[in-house]
């Protein structure tokens, strides 16, 4: 059942990192796979400082493969990928490029580090985070409080334009109702209430979906979440 939606834009900004994506835990769990040694009278920022040069110090594609263990599921990927993936981040946008989508998330958790720890010696990392006011009456306010991926898009699909990826590679998933790689397009979507029948949307991917995002003012929607049609 396609809802009307009315949106409006609040603010757009570039991402080197996703907010909690890299923490003090992470960080101490980082250097004693480097071998470290005693970690417990570092401070949080030492953790951090020093995770980044236990990393540097390592050889590029052996910091790499540590990271790609550290942040993927185990089996996720064949040793031979983890192999070949820890050779290409050094030149490669793998959280772009990467064949398999449902790996992207993964390969720019890791990618963003690299970059950090060796102060720009890895592809840049261009995270993109929209936030998004949305309002709408009944049942589409209801779907606003946890938003479908492949809701969120078709909301933010009317303001690119038509050349833009998402509408060259996915315009059949934007006009019908089974989008399943919009889970992997966006990386995290988090909502809050802001009033009756409105919320304000977190948006969290890279320049790569979402930098023609480009609304030129306020606008309405017509759209359902995956599987629900007219």
């Amino acid at each position: 059942m396609n809802l009307t939606f009315h949106l409006t834009s609040v603010t757009s900004e570039p991402l080197l990192q996703l907010p909690g994506d890299w923490t003090t835990d992470d960080y101490r769990k980082l250097l004693d796979l480097t071998e470290y040694g005693d970690t417990t009278a570092l401070s949080d920022a030492e953790l951090k400082e020093m995770a980044y040069m236990s990393l540097a110090d390592l050889p590029k594609p052996e910091a790499a493969e540590l990271l790609i263990r550290y942040v993927f599921p185990e089996d996720a990927l064949t040793p031979g990928q983890i192999q070949n993936s820890s050779h290409e981040m050094d030149t490669e946008r793998l959280w772009e490029e990467y064949p398999e989508p449902k790996h992207h998330r993964n390969f720019f958790r890791v990618g963003s580090l690299l970059y950090a720890a060796y102060n720009g010696g890895h592809p840049k990392p261009d995270g993109h985070r929209l936030i998004v006011d949305v309002a709408g009456p009944g049942k589409a306010a209801e779907l606003l409080a946890d938003p479908d991926p492949a809701l969120v898009l078709r909301l933010l699909a009317p303001a690119m334009d038509g050349h833009a990826l998402l509408h060259r590679l996915y315009e059949d998933e934007l006009a019908g109702t089974d989008f399943p790689a919009a889970r992997h397009i966006l990386y995290r979507v988090a909502s809050e209430p802001t009033g009756e029948g409105a919320h304000r949307l977190t948006i969290d991917s890279t320049d790569y979906w979402l930098d023609d995002f480009n609304p030129a003012g306020p606008y309405e929607v017509t759209a359902a979440p995956d599987g629900e049609a007219d």
